[in-house]
């Protein structure tokens, strides 16, 4: 399972990575579910799979299932192991990372969820914390 995660930053303008995830209120935060497929599943294969549910377990919530494509880019991203809310200790490094190399956010915070968080201890949790990102304009050389 991964996601990805966002929030107005007009409204939360000023924070830094590390800061945001305790800043900003998670009833404000934007996110998207997305489970990586095949390369040969197709878009009409994923719209038959909803017809099927949709029809068999009548089940209206998978409307709101899509096929979706992204392109990250370059990327930093570190593993963080334990609980979610410890976080923000580990996207201080690519924070940290991100500043010593001149770059800038270019994208949705990215979260890919190693571990099943209904079977692991929170103390064990595995996830990947993705950041896309570009040189900084004003780079200097």
């Amino acid at each position: 399972l991964e996601g990805l995660w966002w929030y107005d930053e007009n409204r939360y303008s000023g924070n830094t990575l590390a800061h945001v995830p305790v800043a900003v209120p998670r009833s404000e935060w934007e996110y998207r579910l997305l489970i990586r497929l095949p390369d040969f599943v197709t878009w009409e294969n994923v719209e038959k799979a909803k017809e099927t549910v949709l029809a068999k377990k009548g089940l209206q919530l998978v409307a709101g299932v899509e096929y979706f494509t992204m392109t990250e880019g370059k990327s930093v991203q570190i593993l963080h192991v334990g609980p979610f809310d410890t976080e923000p200790q580990t996207l201080q490094k690519i924070a940290e990372f991100c500043t010593t190399h001149q770059l800038v956010n270019n994208g949705h915070h990215h979260e890919i969820y190693l571990s099943d968080f209904r079977k692991t201890a929170p103390g064990s949790l595995k996830t990947i914390l993705r950041e896309p990102v570009k040189e900084c304009a004003t780079k200097k050389v």
